[in-house]
């Protein structure tokens, strides 16, 4: 005996559908007023914001970038030693899982993570809009009186589509919420995440820059370019392993409780001392990348940067901050991409921003265990052409390859 198949009543897709655009609408203004508080960190940083004068504030005296990061972890170890004593905060995924989050609690975590990093620390930015949108999708849902699975199913679209609108890879968002959060390339799942990345970015349009955010200069995918292509995937892969590692144990060993007064102020001491050396390492990776890009550093300065910058993350995170890893991990292939790059220069004519591209997406894809979405997120940043994709899709492919062969 045939069963009959179960249909949402018109009613119930109409409260989806105005869910989808809340969401949609939600998340954008939430990724844009993120972005208005990093500019207004910055301008009390630095004196003026990123879109003043480029991605690095090496324009700006060593004093004032050690000065205001040192402010920095003042702020930062206050802030969240008070939200864990007496307001706990959920993460994006907690939230996706059907936890109740407190929405003064989240809110006020998000926007202490977005104002360190403009402040000058070291870590990504994306982790805030992402936990915005999960938790405005949540109580979204609630008001909609949707059903667990969909409630799901929004919250990833809705972390996912903050992601997105904050970067303006609306794309990337909607890959990241079905190949990441989601695990689903279900047409549903993929119709909501299409539908609310788009809603979020076209709502962030009047604070959220339209241009790319990195200035690669162009390349083509010929047999010297793949060649360097797989020879940096496979290098990245197998270090980019590492590091994935010890981001995962140092927030699972995150300090939460009176010893964050004490050791993550110490952390962003340290942090401070560096970044006025190493203008580049500060912010959420932007300055590292773009400066790889340009090609012109010495593979010796690059590794310097490719090494302080990851020991800063690492020790921001271990000792109490709260940030992404998502950019961080970006900059760190394109500093480890270009030194390859300048290694493999003494044998061949290679374009060092081929290397540089192909690390940065190679690293990121490692560290994220989703090609789909490290490819998305990179052709995103740097507005690639189709020829640089072939090199970009082999780098990713390698560095994958070479991962899992490491891991066994």
């Amino acid at each position: 005996m045939k069963t009959k198949r179960k249909f949402m009543q018109p009613s119930a897709y109409f409260r989806l559908f105005l869910a989808m655009l809340c969401i949609g609408f939600a998340a954008g203004a939430g990724a844009a007023a993120l972005t208005e508080v990093i500019h207004f960190a910055e301008f009390l940083a630095f004196g003026r914001a990123k879109s003043d004068f480029g991605v690095t504030p090496d324009q700006v005296s060593a004093f004032r970038r050690f000065a205001a990061v040192l402010a920095c972890g003042a702020i930062a170890s206050v802030g969240w030693y008070f939200l864990h004593k007496f307001k706990p905060f959920l993460s994006a995924g907690e939230i996706i899982e059907g936890k109740n989050p407190s929405f003064a609690s989240n809110l006020a975590h998000a926007f202490l993570q977005v104002f360190t990093v403009g402040l000058g620390a070291p870590i990504g930015k994306e982790v805030a809009p992402r936990e915005l949108g999960a938790l405005f999708a949540s109580k979204i849902c609630a008001f909609f009186a949707l059903d667990a699975a969909w409630c799901r199913t929004l919250a990833a679209c809705g972390a996912a589509a903050g992601l997105g609108a904050v970067y303006n890879v609306p794309f990337a968002g909607a890959i990241f919420a079905l190949e990441i959060l989601l695990k689903s390339f279900d047409k549903r799942a993929a119709l909501a995440a299409f539908g609310i990345c788009a809603v979020a970015d076209f709502t962030a349009n009047f604070s959220v820059p339209r241009e790319a955010i990195y200035v690669v200069s162009d390349f083509k995918s010929t047999p010297a370019n793949l060649a360097l292509a797989a020879f940096v995937g496979v290098i990245v892969g197998m270090t980019a392993k590492f590091y994935q590692a010890g981001v995962a144990r140092a927030e699972a060993n995150r300090i939460k409780d009176g010893k964050i007064l004490i050791f993550l102020p110490l952390a962003f001491a340290v942090t401070a001392l560096a970044g006025a050396f190493l203008p580049e390492i500060l912010g959420n990776g932007q300055a590292a990348a773009q400066t790889a890009f340009n090609e012109q550093i010495s593979a010796l300065y690059a590794l310097g940067l490719l090494a302080v910058k990851g020991v800063c993350v690492l020790a921001l995170l271990k000792c109490g901050a709260y940030g992404g890893t998502l950019t961080p991990s970006f900059s760190l292939g394109a500093l480890l991409g270009l030194c390859l790059g300048l290694t493999a220069a003494n044998f061949a004519q290679v374009n060092l921003s081929a290397a540089a591209l192909c690390g940065a997406a190679a690293f990121l894809a490692i560290n994220l265990d989703a090609p789909f979405t490290a490819f998305a997120l990179a052709a995103g940043f740097c507005d690639i052409n189709l020829s640089a994709a072939t090199a970009v899709m082999l780098s990713i492919a390698c560095a994958m390859g070479a991962r899992n062969l490491l891991s066994k």
